[in-house]
């Protein structure tokens, strides 16, 4: 009698298998990491929308916005970042009670608060968030793992170079007022109010994204350089009104500061081949905008809102977004 035989897979039919297996993966892989990226997404204006809630309350109680103190140059005077005023508005209490405000934020006395991680500060989405910022001030070049980094900062205004012919922004190169129509609505050592954003709350950026530093990244997420002696922005720590930055533009590869590229195109200017104070900055930050979202970033406006900017807006409109007086008419189609 025939018995029955078991057949098993010739070479091709597996070879079969495995083709469609791995049109399967390849056809998935893009829609899991877009879940991903938006879940994370999602976290990043959680985040930031948690800043947004400090800043008005920081406001209600104070009656002013939390600007920075940063006395200019080398100094031995205490520099305050907003964002540390901010902290017990969304339970960071015990790290701003660590904190000695008498003191700098790079004294030996403030180690333990400045290094702490605030994930509040940090986007998933971002790159190099474990890294410590360092300390520009000599004596030392550059002390490196002094402080946490935040990925979000508050935005001063814009760079008055942008006024020069062929941008023409507001406030021309050479202005030597310290309030202007290039001002944004927390700029440093000033008490600013609410009511000072006369453009509109929910048409006046106060926090923008610009993450990793003080590592350099320029268009796509291309890193420059791993050393941060050789290569780095002058901003990073969360508690460092440096990292409070003006929007300067950039080249659209990023390399050249400052241009037309209001976002994405590079998280700050490099540094780090100069010392202290530099050339241009002085002891200012040298950030700009920069999210590692596909498209564009997300930016916590005066009402308190959060919004996603495309990388495609234009510097003229971007600037008209941070300044907070400037008169201008922008429509939510504009960005």
């Amino acid at each position: 009698m025939k018995t029955g035989l078991r057949r098993g897979f010739t070479l091709i039919e597996l070879l079969v298998v495995i083709a469609i297996i791995a049109v399967l993966i390849a056809l998935l892989l893009p829609a899991v990491q877009a879940a991903r990226e938006a879940a994370r997404r999602s976290q990043c204006v959680n985040n930031m929308k948690q800043l947004g809630i400090a800043l008005h309350n920081f406001h209600d109680v104070n009656l002013n916005l939390p600007s920075s103190d940063r006395p200019a140059g080398v100094t031995t005077l205490p520099r305050i970042a907003g964002l540390t005023l901010m902290l017990p508005y969304f339970e960071q209490n015990n790290v701003y009670n660590a904190y000695n405000q008498t003191l700098n934020w790079s004294g030996v006395e403030n180690t333990t608060s400045v290094r702490s991680k605030i994930n509040v500060f940090l986007c998933p989405s971002a790159q190099q968030s474990d890294v410590l910022d360092g300390d520009p001030q000599p004596p030392s070049v550059w002390a490196a793992n002094v402080a946490a980094v935040t990925h979000y900062s508050p935005t001063i205004g814009i760079d008055r170079r942008l006024g020069t012919p062929g941008l023409g922004l507001v406030g021309a190169a050479g202005d030597t007022l310290t309030v202007g129509p290039w001002t944004g609505l927390l700029p440093k050592n000033i008490k600013s109010r609410l009511a000072d954003a006369t453009d509109g709350l929910s048409n006046t950026i106060a926090i923008a994204e610009s993450a990793s530093r003080p590592y350099v990244y320029r268009k796509g997420g291309k890193q420059v350089g791993s050393n941060l002696l050789t290569n780095r922005s002058n901003a990073g720590g969360w508690c460092r009104p440096a990292s409070d930055f003006s929007v300067d533009g950039s080249s659209q590869d990023g390399s050249v500061i400052p241009g037309p590229c209001p976002l994405n195109c590079t998280n700050g200017e490099d540094i780090g081949s100069q010392t202290f104070p530099y050339s241009y900055y002085g002891s200012e930050g040298s950030g700009e905008a920069y999210g590692f979202h596909p498209g564009g970033a997300n930016f916590v406006f005066g009402d308190g809102s959060v919004k996603f900017i495309k990388e495609t807006v234009s510097i003229r409109i971007f600037a008209n977004l941070v300044t907070r007086a400037g008169g201008e008419i922008i429509s939510s189609d504009q960005y």
